[in-house]
């Protein structure tokens, strides 16, 4: 554990050498072995290769590059219900959050929203407007901190105005390094959704092709917002949404659908499945009784439009659909009835699909055939899509344009299209009610992501999402709101620059100082809206609330190795480093920076517990427990009579500060060797 963020090239090396080890001599990279052994017999030159490049883009990779000694600092005085909370709130420079971040969400997030600066002209970030800047000056730019963890905010933010001749390239350099590690913290079944709009969406999708690979892409999504009368051409009312997978082969593997229901939908599925539950695999007693429950609701349940889902089988409630191609034109082909021998009555518009595929789907049992041949089969429809039926839905032309406005209606579980509307003025008013005021500009529509969020996710209720954009903490509320009507468990991480507001700003009248402070009410006012929301019929969760930090210098002394010149110079590092934490430093503090660099996330379990600290006598020391007793935290002090204790607990795992055994190597080295007896990993910090 060497107190920096993991260092993203030498992990790229490292796997790189698992794969193609034949490319590393000396352990180095052979770049003309590597060719080789991609089976490359020339390289094309570089002004006629097919990429995306710009001034500046070598040195945002060496940006990304650059490991980061960072923390995050608690800040229970701002969270809600900080000890049991699963949500995060982190308020600091995204790049860096993401930095450190890296170890213990690697892989573990499900879903990413993000809306960054569109680059319209008048949107301000952080970008070297400077191309002749070093790294290391731009590091100290970005990375000006003071003791409290504040960001500096003089120069922290630069307005890119479109007369700038880096304009693009400005914008293109502060989102590369954003999205790799976005990508990394990405489960392998995980997708990245991004706002954008006209000014950099192309640039947008070609970035996205190179981190993500073209081979990932899985729609743009056309967003309307309203009309604007008074365009001089076309009102552009319109914003995009990139949907990228972080690995589509896998989600494909795993046969994943997104489908979105109708009102209604859900308690018919809940209903068959407490039936099946009762009869097992008898359907056709599931399918009375799920008859006389549609006969028992009311006219005005949304299920009752529903109820021609009333036959049952082992994919659940289904109901007969046509076997026509839509629109007419479709394939014509003899298909004989299996008892009657003969070829069935052929639909006016042709068959629904070509022969193999009809073939297919008859021996999965998706084709319903008549008593004879003088009627054509039906299909079913399913009210939970099936993988199976779905599987090579893409060659069937009939399925993916079927305008028929008939189905569309019947259906009760439905693909999302890649256009919606939802006006802009709605968020809007809906926020300045929230906070008593208009305090910040064209926030995301909470409600659109609730279904976006939904959508993607499906029955995935209990995972991780992130927004290292938050803006007024729109995607945070989406979460909750979700969580709210489901009764999920997702968790969100919520990041946010700590962006000033103007002074004249009505957002600073009204109390706020940064961007950062609206996001946080934000989510304190709809947390406490959702308690009142509560009844006994749906209460609220025990554990609704956020834990709040700040980015923050890290709490252990850095070793200035560039700084050493003569002997004193490095006697006097050596005398510093005899304690490794900062003089002063927090213990709270101490535990959550740990905690992130142990590779736990921020909302993992820990427990204080209290272990005597001599052979005869009640003085105890705090431990912390981590994750049910994976590893054991010793921060504060430590003897002898601890270690059976410790030990006792069998954890994975026990890390100690070296502070703790003032000084006694016999006493650390004792530790180590029992832990070693015993099977257990210790750790020295």
């Amino acid at each position: 554990m060497d107190g920096h963020s993991p260092e993203i090239t030498q992990q790229l090396l490292e796997q790189l050498n698992n794969l193609v080890p034949e490319a590393f001599a000396d352990g180095r990279l052979q770049v003309e072995a590597l060719k080789r052994a991609l089976g490359e017999e020339h390289v094309l030159e570089k002004n006629e290769r097919y990429h995306l490049d710009w001034p500046g883009k070598s040195a945002a990779y060496k940006l990304l590059q650059a490991p980061s000694s960072a923390t995050l600092r608690p800040q229970p005085g701002l969270s809600v219900n900080f000890d049991t909370a699963e949500h995060v709130f982190i308020e600091g420079e995204n790049l860096e959050v993401l930095k450190v971040l890296q170890k213990a969400y690697f892989g573990k997030v499900k879903l990413i929203y993000i809306d960054p600066p569109y680059n319209t002209g008048s949107d301000s970030f952080i970008y070297p407007d400077r191309f002749q800047e070093s790294k290391a000056d731009y590091l100290k730019r970005i990375n000006e901190l003071d003791d409290d963890g504040q960001l500096m905010r003089e120069g922290f933010f630069r307005k890119n105005n479109k007369e700038n001749g880096h304009y693009h390239s400005n914008w293109l350099n502060m989102m590369l390094p954003r999205l790799y590690l976005a990508r990394n913290i990405l489960h392998e079944d995980g997708v990245i959704l991004i706002s954008i709009d006209d000014n950099e969406v192309a640039n947008l999708r070609l970035l996205m092709d190179e981190i993500f690979g073209s081979e990932n892409f899985i729609a743009q999504l056309v967003w309307e917002k309203g009309r604007k009368n008074d365009a001089r051409l076309f009102s552009v009312g319109h914003e995009y949404l990139l949907v990228f997978a972080r690995n589509l082969v896998s989600l494909k593997e795993k046969k994943t659908l997104w489908r979105e229901p109708k009102p209604g939908a859900k308690e018919i599925i809940e209903k068959w499945r407490g039936l099946s539950k009762t009869y097992g695999n008898d359907y056709e007693n599931i399918q009375k009784e799920l008859r006389l429950w549609y006969i028992s609701l009311p006219s005005t349940h949304p299920s009752k439009k529903l109820s021609r889902y009333k036959w049952v089988d082992k994919w659940g409630p289904w109901r007969d659909d046509n076997l026509s191609w839509p629109g007419g034109g479709g394939p014509e082909y003899d298909l004989i009835h299996p008892k009657s021998k003969k070829p069935c009555k052929m639909p006016e518009g042709g068959w629904r699909y070509g022969k193999d595929e009809m073939t297919r789907r008859i021996s999965l049992g998706l084709i319903v055939f008549r008593d004879d041949h003088t009627d054509p089969p039906t299909r079913k429809t399913h009210l939970l899509p099936v993988a199976d039926e779905l599987e090579n839905i893409e060659d069937q032309q009939g399925d993916a344009f079927d305008d028929d406005d008939e189905q569309d209606e019947e259906a009760a579980i439905q693909v999302m299209p890649s256009y919606f509307y939802r006006q802009a003025q709605v968020s809007v008013k809906y926020l300045s009610k929230l906070l008593g005021g208009k305090v910040f500009n064209n926030p995301k529509d909470h409600e659109v992501l609730v279904r976006l969020i939904g959508y993607c996710l499906g029955d995935n209720t209990s995972t991780f999402i992130m927004d290292f954009f938050a803006g007024s903490a729109s995607t945070a509320e989406a979460v909750l709101r979700l969580n709210q009507r489901d009764g999920g468990s997702r968790k969100i991480v919520t990041v946010q620059l700590p962006e000033a507001c103007d002074k004249k700003s009505a957002a600073f009248k009204a109390g706020f100082s940064t961007i950062a402070d609206i996001a946080r009410e934000r989510i304190r006012r709809v947390i406490q809206k959702i308690h009142d929301e509560a009844d006994l019929a749906s209460p609220a969760p025990d554990n609704l609330g956020f834990k709040s930090f700040v980015l923050a210098p890290s709490n252990f002394k850095q070793w200035r190795g560039d700084e050493i010149e003569t002997a004193e110079q490095l006697a006097k590092q050596l005398e510093l480093f005899v304690q490794s934490e900062k003089e002063g430093a927090d213990v709270g503090d101490i535990l959550y920076e740990l905690l992130l660099k142990a590779g736990f996330p921020l909302t993992t379990p820990l427990e204080r517990l209290s272990i005597p600290t001599l052979e005869h006598g009640n003085e105890n020391v705090p431990v912390w427990r981590v994750n049910n007793g994976e590893l054991l935290f010793v921060l504060e002090a430590f003897n002898l009579a601890m270690i059976a204790p410790l030990l006792g607990l069998s954890p994975k795992e026990i890390l100690c500060l070296d502070s703790v055994f003032q000084g006694s190597d016999e006493l650390k080295t004792n530790l180590d060797l029992q832990c070693r007896d015993a099977r257990i990993r210790f750790t020295c910090v």
